[in-house]
């Protein structure tokens, strides 16, 4: 089972069109606003990885969480299809 934060700060229906699409072995969490997008990955070790649409979630990210915790950034236009097959490719390479 993959467990994913999806944190975004403007795309707020990206976590809606990647349940319609996310195989079955995704559990796939919302977030919203970067203090509680931090404050769930401090919180949790149950989050594999991370897709957000916000370049500072990326950044604070890796300057907050210690460790390497796969995070996609996913472009404005961007399709969840698109997104998934990054985000795939992304945890390949660990």
């Amino acid at each position: 089972m993959l467990h994913v934060l999806v944190a975004t700060l403007e795309r707020h229906d990206l976590l809606d069109e990647l349940r319609a699409l996310a195989p079955a072995t995704t559990t796939l969490l919302g977030e919203r606003g970067l203090e509680a997008i931090l404050e769930i990955l401090g919180r949790s070790a149950r989050i594999d990885a991370v897709v957000t649409d916000a370049p500072e979630v990326l950044m604070e990210i890796y300057h907050g969480i210690p460790g390497a915790m796969p995070v996609y950034l996913a472009r404005a236009d961007e399709d969840a299809a698109s997104v998934l097959k990054g985000l795939d490719a992304l945890l390949a390479e660990d």
